[in-house]
């Protein structure tokens, strides 16, 4: 029998979801209440990615009214191909807020009005939002979030950068190659706290040689306005002024206003407990993406829609694996990791970029790649990177994971030279050597 799949949420994760419920012969219908893309399009990872690549060439180009149009032509671009998919495989977008009055039933609210929904199952693809403490909040002109990326048609001199998760890394990348005066406030959990601390360690004494300003070790607490602009104060009272500050403190899930009690569903600190296939307490509600909690990018929210959506619609797919899901900066260089890379067991070896002929040819500066492998048996366990193109190198790593591959079975093969793809295979060889 065919299912009827209502999905709540225009993301990454949405639209994942729909493509994978669609193509599984399912009458979906996609609710959201931005356009297509969702906030990931619109307001942050879309935007984001538009600067970061405009700044990666040898000599950037700075004209940011340019990226600015570019930008908002990219978004157009994006969001219409992604219409012109859906409509190509018969899922129905709606466009509304979405609320549970029962774990079967939504009411849809829109600018026209009120409608309600039922379905067989339910995706919820709500995403997340960004964390701001009060004394800390953006004003969208001396104090700035990602959101506004889409808006900087023009460039302060200095700026005082919050935050040192993934998009604290990116933006004080990016305001540091854009030629800007940038101060890094870096709380007690360091650059990077998920990822492996040699890695965390390589980026940020390449993006302090660079000439970015580090203040390690204390929170900031609140943000002063001066003539100037603005001055971030931390917990230990230190004071460093800017013309900007720019917010990446963190995300939290978008449950809020989605009234999933009605929908029989209890919160976690907001988030909802799933299985391996997006479940939650409810089977037929899913979950996917942020709203699941960390870690929050978009490829894994992606990966976790394509199963439910496959699985709410009826079929019996592989379930999701946490394990094989990259994690990325896109700063320069890279940062990547996925899987596990220490605990009982957890062998490492590291291979330096300029182990193969193509770290000869990048600027590599502190380059390498780690693969993570279990001592008895071999198996590969995860693997982190840093330098050009890092994600790129850990794709095979990747493959790996999915397929159960070991050592032995990485060292046989040999990626096209000179790429970064080789780095993996000659980093199990040296482990193979080693033992």
């Amino acid at each position: 029998m065919r299912k009827n799949i209502v999905i709540i949420g225009g993301g990454p994760a949405g639209l994942e979801a729909a493509r994978a419920a669609g193509r599984a012969g399912a009458q979906v219908t996609l609710v959201s209440n931005e356009g297509l893309g969702g906030r990931a399009g619109w307001h942050s990872l879309l935007p984001s990615k538009v600067w970061l690549t405009a700044v990666d060439s040898p000599i950037p180009e700075a004209d940011p009214a340019a990226i600015v149009g570019q930008i908002k032509a990219v978004k157009q671009a994006w969001s219409a191909q992604r219409a012109a998919e859906l409509a190509a495989l018969g899922v129905q977008v709606a466009s509304g807020t979405a609320v549970f009055t029962d774990p079967h039933t939504i009411t849809l609210t829109a600018a026209a009005g009120q409608q309600t929904l039922t379905a067989d199952a339910f995706i919820v693809a709500s995403g997340s939002v960004p964390i701001f403490p009060p004394a800390m909040k953006p004003n969208g002109k001396t104090i700035l979030a990602p959101r506004f990326a889409s808006a900087l048609d023009s460039l302060p001199d200095s700026v005082v950068v919050v935050g040192a998760g993934v998009t604290g890394v990116e933006f004080a990348y990016l305001f540091n190659r854009l030629g800007l005066e940038v101060t890094w406030i870096i709380d007690q959990f360091g650059v990077l706290p998920a990822f492996d601390a040699d890695t965390a360690q390589a980026l940020k004494e390449t993006l302090a040689q660079r000439g970015v300003k580090l203040v390690e070790g204390h929170m900031a607490d609140h943000i002063d306005q001066t003539e100037a602009g603005v001055e971030v104060v931390t917990t230990d009272n230190g004071r460093y002024p800017a013309a900007l500050a720019f917010l990446a403190i963190g995300r939290r899930p978008d449950t809020a206003n989605l009234n999933l009690e009605a929908a029989g569903l209890s919160l976690d600190s907001g988030v909802a407990a799933v299985d391996v296939y997006g479940r939650s307490a409810q089977p037929h509600i899913y979950l996917v993406g942020d709203v699941t909690g960390a870690p929050m990018i978009a490829n894994r929210g992606m990966a976790q829609a394509r199963v439910a959506g496959l699985h709410a619609a009826g079929l019996d797919p592989a379930p999701f694996r946490e394990d094989t899901v990259i994690a990325a900066v896109y700063s320069e260089p890279q940062v990547a990791q996925i899987g596990r890379l220490n605990g009982v067991g957890v062998c490492t070896v590291q291979a330096p970029y300029t182990a193969t002929l193509k770290g000869h040819l990048l600027p590599q500066e502190k380059a390498f790649l780690k693969l993570a492998y279990d001592e008895k048996n071999g198996r590969i366990m995860g693997a982190t990177a840093v330098g050009p193109h890092a994600a790129d190198a850990l794709a095979p790593v990747a493959v790996a994971l999915q397929a159960n591959l070991t050592v032995s079975d990485l060292m046989a093969l040999y990626g096209a030279h000179p790429t970064v793809s080789e780095l993996a295979f000659i980093a199990a060889r040296q482990a193979s050597i080693l033992g």
